[in-house]
């Protein structure tokens, strides 16, 4: 692989198939220059950027970035991909080395922000959550620093964020409504059932894998096409009345608040989960 230009020892951008990438290591550009060859066994990770305006803001970033803050970063996201046994987008080493740099700069102004959505991370989203607290862990290790779990929920965030199928770079902003949306479907099936969730029931984490695309498509406006088995909806609403009395309540929230149509076949799998979820909360 031959170097296109040189950023600075640890990043380099090379050509390959007409398509410019950045490439990342340790050392890996000590004292090369454009034209030389790159040890592949050096690389640690290369970056295709969809854009040059996205590659040059990359490329700023990863300039203007501490050294050590960068490699905690690194050591992040490869425990997370490790544990989620997911490849994260790569818009996570942006994003999530900007929270972490402005941390640190909190921390050492004594400035603390509370996240509201504590509860709620911890609830939904238990694997990246966990994998925050290691990663809250790491940081207070390494740069000499005691963040709370507070910073754990917002890592968690940005690993979701980093981890949505089909999603290039999602705004933040997109998992946040998320988790309010489960909050709030959630809250509607407890009020309507009057039940306490069981949520170390296998239904309830089939559910709430199954909520997760849900609200996915409801706040990025990605509706699935219109139609569906009428008459298996119909079937179904009718032998679970309760369970589509309770996601026709869903379904005008989500109407009302997002400005999403929730179609049949959406309704349909609903009334299934909600179903499976009472008949295992009250066994």
């Amino acid at each position: 692989m031959q170097i296109v230009k040189v950023f600075n020892n640890n990043v380099v951008s090379i050509e390959s198939k007409g398509q410019e990438h950045v490439v990342m290591g340790r050392g890996i550009a000590f004292q090369k220059r454009t034209g030389d060859t790159i040890e592949e066994n050096r690389i640690e990770k290369i970056f295709t950027l969809e854009s040059k305006e996205t590659q040059e803001r990359f490329i700023d970033f990863l300039n203007q970035m501490p050294q050590d803050e960068i490699e905690t970063v690194k050591e992040i996201v490869k425990v997370a991909e490790d544990q989620l046994n997911n490849e994260l987008h790569d818009t996570i080493y942006v994003t999530l080395a900007d929270h972490i740099h402005y941390a640190l700069e909190r921390y050492a102004e004594g400035i603390i922000i509370r996240n509201p959505l504590i509860w709620e991370v911890k609830r939904f989203y238990g694997p990246e959550f966990s994998i925050g607290k290691q990663a809250v862990h790491l940081i207070n290790e390494r740069h000499h620093v005691k963040l709370d779990e507070d910073e754990a929920v917002a890592i968690a965030l940005h690993l979701v964020n980093a981890s949505m199928l089909g999603v290039k770079g999602e705004s933040l902003h997109v998992v946040t409504e998320m988790t309010k949306a489960t909050q709030a479907i959630l809250t509607i099936i407890t009020y309507h059932f009057q039940i306490e969730l069981d949520e170390e029931a296998h239904a309830y984490s089939r559910f709430l894998t199954h909520l997760k695309y849900f609200v996915q498509r409801i706040v990025s406006k990605a509706a699935l096409k219109a139609g569906g088995d009428e008459t298996l909806f119909e079937m179904v609403k009718n032998r679970y009345p309760a369970a589509a009395e309770c996601v026709l309540k869903i379904a005008n929230l989500i109407e009302v608040k997002y400005d999403y149509h929730v179609s049949t076949d959406e309704r349909l799998y609903l009334m299934i989960h909600i179903e499976n979820l009472m008949k295992q909360s009250q066994s």
